[in-house]
C-alpha cells in the first residue's frame, strides 16, 4: 500500500513554512524597534557587514536573488544612505556600507542573534549542527 501524500508533512512545505515564520519574526521584530528595513534588506547589509565591496551580481547570487529585485533593494538602501555605490569599471559598482549601514548592521544582528536563539530553543548544539548538515545535504542533492 502507498503511504498517503500530506502537503503538510511534505520537507519541502516544511522548510518554506519554517522559513516563511523566520522571516515574518524578523520583520515584526525589526518594525517594532524601528527599524525601516525589510529583511531582505537586512540580509544585504549582513553580507556587506561581512564583506564590502561585492558587485550587486555577487550580492544576488550569494542571496538567491534576480537583477531586478537586488537593484530594487540597493535603491532603497542608498536612498536611506545606507550604501554607497563605488564605479569598479564601466559596467559595475562595488558597494559599501555607509557609517550609518555599519552602525544599523551592528545593531540590528543583536536582533537576528536573539530571533536565532529563540527558533532554537530547546535543541541541543549537536541537533543544531545535524539539522544545519541535513538541510544542507536536502539543497545540495537538488541544487
Amino acid at each position: 500500500m502507498t503511504k498517503r501524500y500530506s502537503v503538510e508533512k511534505s520537507t519541502g512545505f516544511i522548510i518554506y513554512r519554517t522559513a516563511l515564520a523566520l522571516r515574518g519574526a524578523l520583520q515584526r521584530t525589526l518594525k517594532e524597534r524601528g527599524f525601516d528595513i525589510t529583511p531582505e534588506q537586512y540580509g544585504i547589509l549582513m553580507l556587506l557587514r561581512e564583506e564590502e565591496g561585492l558587485s550587486q551580481k555577487e550580492i544576488g547570487q550569494v542571496l538567491f536573488k534576480d537583477k531586478p529585485n537586488i537593484s530594487r533593494m540597493l535603491d532603497a538602501l542608498e536612498r536611506k544612505r545606507l550604501i554607497r555605490r563605488q564605479s569598479a569599471d564601466r559596467r559595475s559598482f562595488a558597494i559599501f556600507l555607509t557609517a550609518e549601514g555599519k552602525k544599523l548592521a551592528e545593531e540590528t544582528l543583536a536582533i537576528k542573534l536573539q530571533l536565532e536563539k529563540q527558533a532554537l530553543n530547546g535543541l541541543l548544539a549537536r541537533e543544531i549542527e545535524t539539522l544545519e548538515s541535513i538541510i544542507n545535504k536536502i539543497y545540495g542533492n537538488i541544487a
